[in-house]
């Protein structure tokens, strides 16, 4: 039986140093690693602030609110061609009820103060208006306005006109509306920009029909 004496003594394991081949390639990945991570977070931080600006440019940009009549009912016409008697002027009178669309394609509400929507001949002759009032619309939003009531008269135009008698007499009358809307948009809460949306729409009252016909809006 072997003694104690007899045991193989513990021999600690050799340390090799690092060639200065290794210390070299481990500097040089040390160092590549180094780059790659300071490129990747170099180009986090461009695409981030590209995402940004496009960000900013789409959303902090205002634009004007599209105001538009979408459909207008004829009541009540009453008209005089003028042609049974030499004496009575041509004339008409009429109830309008139309409805107006306000779209914001904006971020952000467009608030808008009182304002008049007009109705004229002849792009000057007022022949009749309605108040409307103070209002806003939500962001990328459309409101409409419906049952907005014009009278009108035709007391304000110069019924002796060449044009006014011969349109009366045919039966097909060119009137066109207007309105401008004065407000701001309150982009995100962090710009505000004053905005004027217009409205310009001309259509043809048709006295046959007793409707309005080729509604446009620019």
């Amino acid at each position: 039986m072997a003694g104690a004496d007899d045991s193989v003594p513990f021999t600690p394991s050799k340390l090799y140093p690092k060639s200065d081949e290794e210390i070299a390639t481990f500097k040089e990945m040390k160092k590549e690693r180094s780059g790659k991570c300071f490129f990747y977070v170099f180009a986090g931080i461009v695409i981030q602030c590209v995402f940004i600006l496009v960000f900013a440019l789409i959303t902090l940009r205002s634009r004007i609110p599209d105001v538009k009549v979408r459909s207008i009912t004829v009541k009540n016409l009453r008209y005089n061609n003028g042609t049974s008697s030499a004496s009575i002027s041509p004339s008409f009178n009429a109830t309008l009820v139309a409805e107006v669309t306000i779209k914001n394609t904006n971020f952000g509400r467009f608030k808008f103060e009182n304002t008049t929507m007009s109705v004229l001949y002849g792009g000057m002759n007022v022949v009749g208006d309605t108040k409307i009032g103070r209002g806003s619309v939500k962001a990328r939003d459309t409101q409409k306005m419906i049952n907005l009531t014009v009278e009108v008269r035709s007391n304000r135009v110069l019924t002796n006109s060449q044009n006014f008698s011969s349109e009366i007499q045919s039966g097909m009358l060119k009137l066109s509306s207007y309105a401008k809307f004065s407000g701001s948009v309150n982009l995100l809460n962090i710009v505000k920009r004053e905005e004027i949306a217009q409205m310009n729409c001309t259509m043809i009252l048709n006295f046959t029909s007793r409707k309005f016909q080729d509604l446009r809006c620019q």
